[in-house]
């Protein structure tokens, strides 16, 4: 449209123009006419009256000109004017067709946005959706918790109820119970009185134990007394004893309870477990694990560590240690006597490490302050190796094994354990200016 608009205006333009040179045409062939008239009527017609024609048409001919004159001019300024008002309306129409990219870039950003706002109310959609469901959902889970609520409540109630029951009961379990635990104080307090009266009949006179396997001997006037203390005459009446045996007797050992002959422990045990006890028992009577050349005392074995700390002349303890392990351990030691032990505290147990000589042998052993079936739970590493070799990468001598329970004899112990010869501990040691051989022991006890 700004185009033919543009074209409409320079066209007029151009016809105005072609107007003005057409007229000039004719101005000039009218004077070239008047001018050929004027010779010709010089000849026929009075020169002044032709000069005065002449005259008048110049001076008509100029006004025309003067007239279109002014109208060329109108004309030019009208085609100025027009051509400015295409200038501008140019320029209107470039700013308008800018406008328009600009209309056209902001359209494809609209219908992006349009877009993007077109699948957000999707995603909106959906999660309203989905929140819809959510709600229902808890809705229907809000409605199946009151109903549970109200089950709940309603076996609550019901267990009140049961539980007003049950205490009612228990109230009468209670009194039953006390007066079952009464009439039991009295039958153990009779048990206990009628197996202590056994105890006492049976009792062996001379030994003053009570025999734990028979026969039971007895005199003709029915005194009893041990296989092991039977003599010709009867320790309590003198009377002459023959072969009589009690079965009675023989039936209460085996019926009776038997109190622990330990020092401290007290506690009375059936005749099977009494036989099982008496071997692991806590108070049992032990030598000192150290070796006899320094300490041969017997004690009982909750006393032992004690002992070891305060007065036993055979350890190298003072004070409580516990130890890590392995561990690392130097020592210095006679090259014909024992050296003295070292008991050591892992876990709650306690271990006593021996080096003791045997047929000129150096022993070295563990104990473990247990029973051989206690010692089966423990495994234990022995190196022995020189002082300066304490990454073991040198010449040693190794035992692994289970520890010595407390129980074993000395004697015994000597011949378990690592036996080193005199010519490998003497590779293994470092001699002094006393005459001690100085060697290092890395012990390593696991729990299996």
């Amino acid at each position: 449209m700004e185009d033919n608009l543009d074209l409409d205006k320079g066209k007029e333009e151009t016809d105005k123009n072609i107007d003005l040179n057409s007229m000039n045409k004719e101005v000039i062939k009218e004077s070239e006419e008047m001018h050929t008239s004027t010779v010709l009527e010089k000849e026929g017609k009075n020169w002044d009256e032709k000069q005065n024609d002449k005259q008048t048409m110049i001076d008509e001919l100029l006004t025309k000109v003067n007239v279109l004159e002014m109208e060329r001019n109108y004309m030019k300024a009208d085609g100025d004017k027009a051509k400015e008002e295409r200038e501008a309306i140019k320029q209107e129409r470039d700013a308008m067709k800018e406008e328009n990219k600009l209309i056209i870039k902001e359209k494809e950003v609209t219908s992006e946005e349009n877009y993007a706002l077109k699948e957000e109310r999707d995603v909106i959609t959906k999660e309203r959706d989905a929140f819809r469901e959510g709600r229902d959902a808890i809705k229907e889970e809000k409605d199946l918790i009151t109903k549970e609520k109200n089950v709940a409540i309603e076996e609550n109630d019901a267990l009140k109820e049961e539980r007003k029951v049950i205490s009612k009961e228990r109230d009468v379990m209670k009194i039953d119970n006390e007066t079952l635990k009464s009439e039991k104080n009295a039958l153990d307090t009779k048990y206990t009185a009628l197996t202590s009266t056994l105890r006492d009949e049976i009792e062996c006179p001379v030994c003053l134990e009570v025999p734990t396997s028979g026969p039971v001997h007895v005199c003709p006037n029915g005194h009893f007394v041990c296989s092991k203390c039977k003599d010709s005459h009867c320790p309590t009446c003198r009377v002459k004893m023959f072969s009589g045996k009690s079965l009675l007797a023989v039936k209460v050992i085996e019926n009776v309870e038997h109190a622990c002959r330990n020092e401290d422990c007290g506690k009375f045990f059936p005749l099977e477990e009494y036989k099982l006890h008496l071997t692991s028992c806590l108070h049992r009577t032990v030598n000192c694990p150290s070796p006899n050349e320094y300490c041969s005392k017997k004690m009982s074995l909750s006393k032992v560590y004690d002992h070891i700390l305060e007065d036993c002349q055979g350890s190298w303890n003072v004070q409580f240690t516990e130890y890590n392990f392995p561990q690392y351990l130097g020592f210095a030691s006679s090259l014909k006597l024992s050296s003295k032990g070292l008991a050591l505290k892992w876990n709650d147990r306690i271990f006593y490490l021996n080096l003791e000589k045997a047929l000129e042998c150096s022993v070295f052993s563990l104990v473990l302050f247990g029973t051989a079936l206690e010692c089966k739970d423990y495994e234990v590493t022995i190196t022995v190796h020189r002082t300066d070799d304490k990454d073991m990468k040198g010449n040693v001598q190794r035992f692994t094994g289970k520890p010595l329970p407390i129980d074993i004899e000395q004697e015994k112990r000597k011949k378990n354990g690592l036996l080193v010869g005199p010519d490998q501990m003497e590779s293994l040691s470092v001699i002094d200016e006393k005459l001690k051989i100085n060697f290092g022991i890395t012990l390593d006890i696991k729990k299996q």
